[in-house]
């Protein structure tokens, strides 16, 4: 009996070690992705001169007659509220036309306003970095409902990675490290050179619409037109940004 005993023993060290590693393993996925943590301060220098200014991410060619800039938080219900109401006609109606380029710039508010905000840009941002700016920014507009009241949203939004198709390693990496933090920044210090302060705020061709203007659909697309039309009888009116 002795002999049968000892040779249980070195079985029942394996159970107890992957009981162990099942242990963490548990851990380590019930807790899901880590909250990142970025700088609240949005003290903004003064561009470096001849420095070129934040692009943002753009759709429609850059030769467009109209140049729409929109910044946006991820966590504002009227961002939301534009995004799911008014931008798809813009993409579907206005942008095939060739007459626009539209341009996203980042304007996270600050985390006491909107606490998940932060993440949500950089989510998107490393999105970006997979080619699929466009669809996280769909999908987090869609539903802002559930991740802007949830502590920590990261769960949520690598759900929308899997739905997107995304590289799970490689967006957790990207977030983690805040990679694009630094560009994001840069594009909320430019809103706040322009002047904005409050979001959504779009400028058409480098003029800055009333703040509280919401423009809809038929509003744009008949300043497109208006704009479209001064142009070809004036060439010499070159656009803004």
């Amino acid at each position: 009996m002795a002999e049968a005993g000892r040779s249980l023993k070195p079985f029942y060290l394996l159970l107890g070690a992957i009981a162990v590693v099942g242990a963490v393993l548990i851990a380590v996925f019930a807790s899901g992705p880590s909250m990142p943590q970025v700088a609240s301060s949005s003290d903004c220098e003064p561009p470096a001169p001849g420095a070129p200014a934040p692009q943002g991410v753009a759709l429609g060619p850059d030769s467009a007659p109209v140049q729409i800039t929109e910044f946006s938080d991820f966590e504002c219900p009227w961002c939301a509220r534009f995004a799911i109401l008014t931008e798809p006609d813009v993409r579907q109606r206005l942008l095939p036309t060739g007459k626009v380029r539209w341009r996203y710039m980042n304007f996270p508010l600050p985390p006491e306003e909107h606490p998940n905000t932060a993440a949500a840009h950089l989510v998107a941002a490393c999105a970006l970095a997979q080619g699929k700016f466009w669809e996280m920014h769909d999908l987090l507009y869609m539903n802002q409902n559930d991740w802007a009241s949830e502590k920590n949203p990261m769960r949520l939004f690598f759900q929308y990675a899997t739905r997107l198709g995304l590289n799970a390693d490689s967006l957790r990496v990207c977030v983690a490290a805040k990679r694009p933090w630094p560009e994001i920044q840069a594009e909320k210090c430019e809103g706040e050179r322009l002047g904005v302060q409050a979001t959504p705020t779009f400028f058409v061709n480098g003029h800055k619409l009333p703040d509280t203007s919401m423009p809809a659909y038929d509003d744009l697309a008949h300043m497109v037109d208006s704009i479209t039309a001064a142009t070809a009888a004036h060439p010499a009116a070159r656009r803004g940004r």
